[in-house]
């Protein structure tokens, strides 16, 4: 059965296309990989592999493309071992289930109106049909896994871990926390030197004392909120300003575009860490979604060992090759 089953699998259609008036043979259709009777095609690959770079939210670089295909056509094979699992154990999903993923899915992205739905479906390369047995198939395979796989607790102390051995990752910079006044000047600029004089008048009385929001208003500003900011962030000018301040203190009138700042510090926060609480669950869900994946690549592996798996390389490579050309 395996012979007559890998002739089948070699079974490759050509048609020869002229180049440069010698004939060329290329490859058009035929069987890329087989898990039992489960088939992927050239087209259903290439098709396949459109979706999935219509939906990155950035465009893949060529320099990466190669790799990118590589790992979805062995996610290919894999989902092929789950379904040929799926159904051996006769789990199904209903359309129901697919509904009520796809309607959350819709208020998640506040598409519930259906042209605005269609139109993102569209953007993105998909039509609802083909959305729909991709959910179908998510789920499936999901429950595959969870048919086959037992939970695991991740401890509190795999967590404190994996903070520790990744604390870098949770640098905070040496910050400043900021307010500012603005001071416009006018678009030709003849009023520069008036602005300026006034803007040296209010720093000068309110390092004399006066409270810098009486001033502000008297001056006809506002004083700004600029939160908390990295060092690194500030304009040049503006890091040089406070870069001397205590805090309570203001600047001298830093010019910028379109008029006068004046920049009061705050605070100064040191550079530290996300505090553990703060990244806590984040840190949780990465672990048990590792943990998943591990369980789920275990599975996949030891199924493969019981399952006819064939994988056609070189006339991967030869698909690969003619990605390039469109």
């Amino acid at each position: 059965m395996k012979t007559a089953r890998t002739a089948l699998v070699a079974l490759m259609l050509v048609v020869c296309a002229a180049s440069a008036g010698a004939a060329q043979r290329q490859v058009v259709e035929g069987i890329l990989a087989r898990v039992n009777d489960r088939i992927i095609t050239i087209t259903d690959f290439r098709t396949r592999l459109k979706e999935e770079l219509g939906q990155q939210q950035n465009p893949v670089p060529p320099s990466q493309l190669d790799d990118f295909a590589r790992k979805l056509f062995d996610s290919m094979i894999d989902e092929l071992v789950l379904l040929e699992r799926a159904h051996e154990k006769k789990i199904t999903v209903e359309s129901k289930d697919v509904d009520q993923v796809i309607q959350s899915l819709r208020e998640h992205n506040k598409l519930t109106d259906d042209q605005a739905f269609k139109q993102a479906l569209a953007s993105s390369g998909l039509t609802e049909k083909i959305l729909r047995e991709r959910y179908r198939q998510t789920l499936l395979l999901q429950r595959v896994v969870q048919s086959e796989v037992k939970p695991t607790e991740i401890t509190a102390q795999e967590v404190r871990d994996e903070y520790d051995a990744n604390k870098r990752d949770y640098q905070t910079p040496d910050k400043v926390q900021l307010q500012q006044l603005f001071f416009k000047i006018a678009d030709d600029g003849h009023d520069r030197e008036d602005v300026l004089r006034r803007v040296r008048g209010l720093v000068a009385r309110v390092r004399a004392g006066a409270d810098l929001a009486a001033e502000a208003t008297l001056a006809g500003v506002d004083v700004q909120d600029l939160g908390e900011i990295p060092v690194g962030d500030l304009r040049e000018a503006v890091r040089k300003a406070v870069a001397s301040l205590q805090p309570g203190q203001i600047t001298e009138p830093v010019l910028t575009a379109g008029g006068y700042q004046v920049i009061r510090l705050l605070k100064r926060i040191p550079a530290g860490y996300v505090p553990f609480k703060d990244v806590e669950e984040q840190l949780r869900r990465k672990l048990s979604q590792k943990r998943y994946q591990e369980q789920t690549d275990g599975l996949v592996n030891r199924l493969k060992k019981d399952y006819l798996v064939e994988v056609h390389k070189d006339l991967f490579d030869q698909v690969l090759k003619g990605l390039g050309r469109g």
